[in-house]
């Protein structure tokens, strides 16, 4: 039983480290893709908006499909259909193949999410301390080794379809040996909808999700561009801030079980917000590189253990099955991760980067504010 036990934790945390491989795989390549449809900066950007417009649209049926047909299969299917996808990414020949091909990719990464973080909620719920910050740090590991294996590749001059071949195939026999050990979800009693709307306990978590996400998306886009324009004046784009922003999210993810066991969901949720304020607003007013990296730092900590605890409590909910639950903050949360970029990019047109990177200031408080209402069993 106990050996049963670990291989599951096991399946499912493995589950997490290929979404992050997948995903970040994918990126990787996104430069030789455009090279090989020669397409321009607008171009590229219209076909790129398929996935997200594929995750975005998944979400409102995501929660019922898992709940319908359970998350050890739904876990199964997306992560096989997630490694085909990947494959036919990299052998697709026209603009419209390669935008059907990625919205779905964007469509089954997303229900993936919710199938395999109904998967997390299941093994927490055998286990008497927190785990779920830690699977979500297998996602950010995944990402990471997808940049090591992305340069390694391309330095040995792999085509994109060698490339994706190689971690498909990888990600394609894994899928099939996992799926022998997740779990079966427990019999919920909850009924759903295919739209599912978050309750007013589950909008608030939503909303926290929405700020850790737009702060996340804004890190991915802006950071580099502020530490080149406003601090080193580099003819390149320096990597150094969001490097540790990314490093210190996934120790983050690691350390937030330990966190969250010894300060309680609430508080730990508090100090994400906190972080966030203070990291963003010392390199936003500290003139300094060295305190550009270290406030970058605190952000990536900021956000770490957001999304594994909103889903923690979600999944608590009275009125909705876990798989809903999750769907319903997923909603609310993702398009944080769409409007974060071009929100900061307007504003700074207008005002100037560094004034409009102050919004991520306002949202660390706004999370640090919303916590205060949160409560363990969402109703």
């Amino acid at each position: 039983m106990y050996r049963r036990k670990l291989l599951t934790r096991f399946a499912v945390s493995i589950c997490f480290f290929i979404s992050g491989l997948f995903f970040a795989t994918w990126a990787s390549r996104i430069p030789s893709i455009k090279d090989a449809f020669h397409y321009n900066e607008a171009e590229l950007g219209a076909v790129l908006f398929s996935l997200p417009l594929g995750a975005l649209i998944a979400l409102p049926f995501a929660g019922w499909i898992v709940h319908k047909f359970g998350s050890k299969l739904i876990s199964a299917f997306s992560l096989i259909s997630y490694s085909s996808l990947l494959y036919f990414i990299s052998i697709v020949d026209t603009t419209t193949l390669l935008s059907v091909t990625l919205f779905f990719f964007g469509f089954i990464g997303n229900l993936l999410n919710i199938a395999m973080n109904t998967q997390a909620i299941s093994v927490q719920q055998t286990e008497t301390k927190p785990i779920l910050s830690g699977f979500h740090g297998m996602w950010s590991v995944g990402a990471f080794s997808a940049a090591l294996i992305g340069g390694w590749t391309m330095k040995e001059n792999f085509s994109t379809q060698q490339h994706l071949s190689l971690i498909g195939g990888f990600g394609l026999v894994m899928s099939i040996l996992l799926s022998f050990y997740l779990i079966a979800d427990k019999a919920v009693e909850h009924q759903t909808k295919i739209i599912v709307l978050p309750n007013k306990g589950l909008l608030v978590l939503g909303f926290i999700c929405f700020c850790a996400a737009m702060c996340e998306g804004a890190m991915a886009d802006w950071s580099s561009l502020y530490y080149r324009n406003l601090l080193v004046g580099l003819q390149k784009v320096s990597t150094a801030g969001y490097i540790s922003f990314a490093f210190c999210m996934a120790v983050g993810r690691f350390m937030g079980d330990r966190l969250v066991q010894h300060f309680g969901y609430k508080k730990v949720l508090q100090l994400n917000g906190f972080f966030v304020l203070i990291g963003m607003g010392g390199a936003l007013f500290i003139n300094l590189p060295i305190a550009v990296i270290i406030g970058f730092s605190f952000v990536g900590l900021g956000v770490s253990s957001v999304f594994p605890i909103v889903y923690f409590l979600a999944a608590k909910s009275k009125t909705m099955a876990p798989s809903a639950a999750l769907a319903a903050v997923s909603s609310v949360g993702f398009t944080g991760f769409l409007l974060g970029p071009p929100c900061i990019g307007f504003i700074a047109h207008q005002i100037g980067l560094r004034l409009a990177l102050i919004v991520v200031c306002l949202l660390g408080f706004t999370m640090w504010l919303l916590s205060r209402y949160v409560k363990v069993n969402t109703d």
